[in-house]
């Protein structure tokens, strides 16, 4: 498909729009307006887009953790046709982000509430900044969070967006439930595209179904998991130049009684070292009840000290795992052995598809349902994000 500007988007008797279930396009209401918004479902041919550029790597790609095992696929696969739901502008509109958002909201609700799709991309929207971003999400009734107790490095953009990822660009992210070592994750993420990476450099958004991750899980792995669950064990300095993170970024706050509050709130074990520094605990389910299923919900791998092994900016460190900015165990409180956290990597690797965000696309997933990761890449590429709760 063109790229995705506005102008471009403009509907084409070739290009071929379908409709669920012979609805009538997803818009507002002044139907004939230049502001009037109508979103078709729109067939991408995912394979073309692929095969244009040269194949992703992953087995043996620098800065991937568990990249050298012989059960990760060599490359990554592209989309699958419907998987993620596409929509697009049927023709070229000048609408405000508000406008956007209230036939975006019918698909959201369609298709990840009523039904139990994982991700949704709008390609064409005009929406360009952070702020409109911003304004877009805050339209589409959803409870949005902030990421209070975060794992990464993350810089605010707007009201309820921030960076998607402050990793340097020659680190891979694995895939992932965002905020799944908390007891507050949310149900849906949305990531917009403020800059894509040039074709054929790298920084391929990776989406991986988790429906498809637990049958292909070893019996064994899955059954100690479900018994023990996972141990989040985390550690974060004071404030200081050249940190990965710290307590005070971490928890948006330099106030320790706001943390204080937050662990007690959470019933998180925690302590406060001589340092300044921080060091917390909990244990939480590796495999979670939603809409009626259990699913695989966990980070025992990403969340190990392994992740940093394998990162360019702390490969050469050599200290004890529960000093790095996290780490997992069981929930008995012992180590997870390698082989089974390359187990996990393995499979997730091999039902992950993945394809390069084009600018201004807009992806919402559900998160209990869909991870997310982030290939490597060269020069430039920016996304933002938005978080929301389950709704009541």
């Amino acid at each position: 498909m063109a790229a995705a500007s506005i102008l471009s988007c403009a509907v084409r008797s070739s290009r071929a729009a379908v409709r669920l279930a012979c609805r009538q396009p997803y818009s507002t209401e002044a139907a004939r307006s230049l502001t009037a918004v109508n979103l078709v479902e729109t067939q991408v041919d995912w394979s073309a887009e692929v095969q244009a550029q040269p194949p992703v790597r992953v087995r043996g790609r620098d800065w991937l953790p568990g990249s050298s095992s012989q059960n990760i696929p060599e490359f990554l696969s592209p989309p699958r046709p419907g998987y993620p739901r596409v929509f697009t502008s049927e023709q070229p509109v000048d609408a405000s982000p508000e406008e956007c958002a209230v036939p975006a909201r019918k698909v959201l609700e369609h298709l990840l509430d009523e039904s139990s799709e994982g991700a949704v991309l709008f390609r064409g929207l005009p929406l360009g900044t952070p702020e409109e971003f911003s304004r877009f999400m805050a339209s589409l009734g959803l409870k949005l969070m902030t990421y209070q107790g975060g794992s990464s490095v993350r810089n605010n953009l707007a009201e309820s967006v921030d960076t998607a990822s402050n990793e340097p660009p020659n680190f891979c992210i694995e895939p992932h439930n965002e905020m799944a070592y908390t007891d507050h994750f949310p149900e849906k993420i949305s990531f917009f595209c403020l800059q894509p990476a040039a074709r054929g450099a790298g920084g391929e958004t990776v989406l991986t179904d988790v429906r498809e991750v637990l049958p292909r899980l070893d019996t064994a792995v899955v059954d100690k998991f479900r018994k023990l669950g996972v141990q989040y064990f985390r550690h974060v300095p004071n404030r200081a130049p050249g940190s990965y993170t710290s307590w005070q970024e971490v928890f948006l706050t330099e106030d320790r009684s706001v943390v204080d509050g937050y662990m007690k709130e959470n019933e998180m074990g925690y302590q406060w070292e001589s340092d300044g520094s921080l060091s917390w605990w909990t244990t939480l389910p590796a495999l979670r009840h939603y809409r009626g299923e259990e699913i695989w919900f966990c980070q025992p791998h990403s969340m190990n000290a392994s992740y940093f092994k394998a990162h360019p900016d702390w490969s050469q460190y050599d200290i004890p795992d529960n000093r790095y900015p996290f780490h997992t165990y069981y929930g008995d409180g012992t180590e997870i052995p390698p082989a089974v956290l390359q187990h996990i990597r393995d499979v997730l690797w091999q039902v992950s598809v993945g394809f390069q965000m084009q600018k201004g696309d807009l992806i919402v997933l559900n998160n209990m349902y869909v991870t997310h990761a982030r290939m490597s890449f060269t020069g430039n590429r920016k996304l933002a994000i938005s978080l929301a709760l389950q709704r009541d």
